[in-house]
């Protein structure tokens, strides 16, 4: 049976780190939300003046918006709805989590801050079975990923050079940052690196691209 599995690796799902609570724009923003600092995610649109002082990568951290909005889209796609589709989101923490293809995560941002902020005190939504989202613990990310999984990146080689059936049953590889560039454990792969296009656009759009290429070609 045909499947595509999905990692979207360095996810910027990370808590206001402790030493930061203190600031003026994280006091703000915990007021205006009614919400401790420790429960709410790093978000540079919001938190970029303390992530400044305290020497924190706008780069690297600070946009969980991303992978939100990735997941939004992944989950809407009628290959997804066809039920070929895994989903899984490795953070900068290097925690694993599985993505039920079937939930309905929120369209706000906020509120899907909120079930993330639940995730990761709990370990799984809901908390008595896990059934929708969950932390892997005794999933080893090189099993994960696989044999000659497909790496997306605007440096690769163009989709539509590879044959439509070399592109189903491995793991596809999509960046959850910003900006920047796969860590070396990625980029020393031995896996196909393919081009959504020639310039950087957004992994949301790369990733509904690469499937909506595949949707179309199989149901030709």
């Amino acid at each position: 049976m045909r499947k595509i599995r999905l990692l979207i690796y360095d996810a910027q799902f990370d808590p206001i780190p402790k030493k930061m609570w203190k600031h003026p724009a994280i006091l703000s923003d915990s007021k205006r939300r009614g919400r401790h600092p420790s429960k709410i995610l790093l978000y540079t649109p919001i938190h970029y003046t303390a992530m400044k002082q305290y020497n924190i990568s706008i780069d690297k951290y600070g946009r969980p918006d991303i992978t939100h909005r990735i997941l939004l889209n992944v989950l809407d796609h009628p290959l997804n709805r066809m039920k070929l589709l895994e989903i899984y989101v490795k953070n900068r923490r290097g925690e694993l989590i599985w993505i039920n293809p079937e939930v309905r995560l929120p369209l706000d941002y906020y509120r899907f801050e909120g079930l993330i902020i639940q995730l990761f005190r709990k370990r799984m939504i809901p908390p008595d079975d896990g059934s929708l989202l969950k932390i892997v613990e005794d999933l080893d990310i090189d099993e994960l990923i696989g044999k000659r999984p497909i790496i997306l990146t605007k440096d690769g080689e163009p989709l539509n050079k590879f044959n439509i059936d070399r592109l189903f049953n491995r793991t596809v590889i999509l960046g959850g940052f910003q900006r920047g560039e796969y860590p070396k454990r990625i980029l020393d792969l031995d896996g196909d690196f393919i081009s959504i296009y020639k310039e950087s656009i957004l992994a949301s759009t790369a990733i509904s691209i690469f499937l909506s290429y595949l949707y179309f070609n199989i149901n030709l």
